[in-house]
């Protein structure tokens, strides 16, 4: 008989009975104690913005839930991608998260040249929280009452209207160069920093139009300082019901949103990236959530992992081709 120490013979025991019961002690000790220590949220937006919104609406409810405090910070720069840079260099443990608005991920790779991060290869999706409707905005002075006679003014008066942006490489502006491509229309883009000075220089009668959340415009509407000729989506918004979709409106085919979602970096476990996506489900579902979303306009999604996975796809197919067609350029 083969005689084993008896040392030996216990290690065997053991990793027999692992195997046997599926049992993987290290991994299930990790689970159960996520989270143990605060979380950080890095979000692409800035403060005061609608994805900053988003998160700090998330971080209040995710924290009650997964019982450990949510640290926000905002990091804007480059369209977020310094933020996400820095993610993607993050330990895949699940305490440094990024909530990103969807160009960060969709639009900056087709734009710029050195990108700190690969959007499929550095991140693992966690999901959508939600979406932000945009509208098609003009100022008041501007001799169209509607979608066909902005068409109209435009093609009668090429390079003479222009429209405003956050940002070269933004929805707000990609989306506008879309609809240039759609229509057929010749109109500049004069591009800001903040949302406010463009709806400043809007109202002033200095910008023709903008393509923008319709949170942000509602109340100027409501005052006749502005008029929204339509929403950008497939079907009209619950808190503008009498505004039609560019598609009623005889743009067809067009739609652009903006989604706010969060990822992880590459490599964390599915069992952290499972309970952070059942922590957004429970919270999206509370009403504290809604009532801090709902009246911007937004939609409440909560999508799965591999949902959010396919939205990034699509889109980033969808402003590649239209980057490459209007010939957009980042010198970064």
């Amino acid at each position: 008989m083969i005689q084993v120490p008896l040392g030996k013979f216990l290690v065997l025991v053991a990793s027999a009975l692992c195997v046997a019961l599926n049992v993987y002690p290290e991994p299930v000790s990790a689970q159960e104690a996520y989270p143990s220590k605060p979380i950080h949220f890095l979000v692409t937006t800035a403060a005061g913005g609608a994805g900053d919104l988003v998160a700090r609406a998330l971080a209040d409810r995710m924290s009650e839930y997964m019982g450990q405090p949510v640290i926000i910070e905002n990091q804007p720069a480059g369209n977020g991608a310094i933020a996400a840079g820095q993610v993607a260099r993050a330990a895949p443990d699940g305490y440094t998260l990024m909530t990103v608005v969807d160009s960060t991920l969709t639009i900056n790779p087709h734009l710029y040249r050195n990108l700190p991060y690969d959007p499929f290869r550095d991140f693992a999706p966690v999901t959508i929280v939600s979406t932000l409707p945009l509208v098609l905005v003009v100022n008041s002075t501007l001799k169209a009452n509607n979608v066909q006679e902005l068409i109209a003014l435009a093609k009668a008066n090429p390079g003479k209207l222009n429209y405003a942006s956050t940002g070269v490489g933004t929805v707000l502006h990609v989306g506008m160069e879309l609809f240039k491509l759609t229509t057929k229309t010749d109109i500049v883009h004069v591009p800001y920093r903040a949302t406010t000075t463009a709806m400043a220089d809007l109202m002033g009668g200095r910008i023709d139009m903008i393509l923008i959340g319709q949170s942000s415009v509602k109340p100027l509407m409501d005052a006749g300082k502005l008029r929204i000729l339509a929403i950008a989506s497939r079907h009209r918004s619950d808190l503008m019901p009498e505004i039609p979709t560019l598609e009623e409106a005889g743009v067809a085919g067009y739609e652009v949103r903006s989604w706010f979602g969060m990822l992880a970096p590459a490599r964390t476990s599915e069992a952290v990236i499972e309970r952070l996506s059942h922590a957004v489900k429970t919270a999206a579902a509370g009403p504290r959530f809604v009532a801090a979303l709902a009246p911007q306009g937004m939609q409440i999604i909560a999508s799965s992992p591999a949902e959010m996975r396919s939205a990034m796809q699509d889109d980033s197919r969808k402003w590649a081709e239209v980057i490459a067609a209007t010939g957009i350029t980042i010198n970064q």
